[in-house]
């Protein structure tokens, strides 16, 4: 399964900015729930439609890896932290659990 992330930046946010701060997140959190596999973080190169501007992609086996997630997250002060200073850099935060069909 994939856990898609999408999002885009608040006005004057620099790709660079957004790319260190998602990077120190994403850093973070594998090390913290290796159930949890880092894809990438991909961005917009032509900005054809309307959004998103930005696409995270995690992979997981399992939904209960969603609740060891959740528990690691809620206790976790400097992964709150960082997830902190991820949003005040972003708007417009939508997520979707997905597979993989052909």
């Amino acid at each position: 399964m994939f856990y898609f992330v999408y999002f885009d930046p608040k006005e004057g946010v620099t790709r660079d900015n957004i790319v260190k701060a998602y990077s120190k997140y994403a850093e973070y959190f594998r090390n913290k729930v290796p159930q949890f596999s880092y894809i990438g973080l991909y961005g917009r190169n032509a900005l054809l439609g309307s959004r998103p501007h930005y696409v995270a992609i995690w992979e997981f086996s399992n939904y209960s890896d969603l609740d060891e997630w959740n528990r690691v997250f809620g206790s976790d002060k400097k992964g709150q932290k960082l997830a902190r200073e991820l949003r005040n850099l972003t708007i417009d935060w939508e997520a979707k659990i997905m597979s993989k069909l052909a």
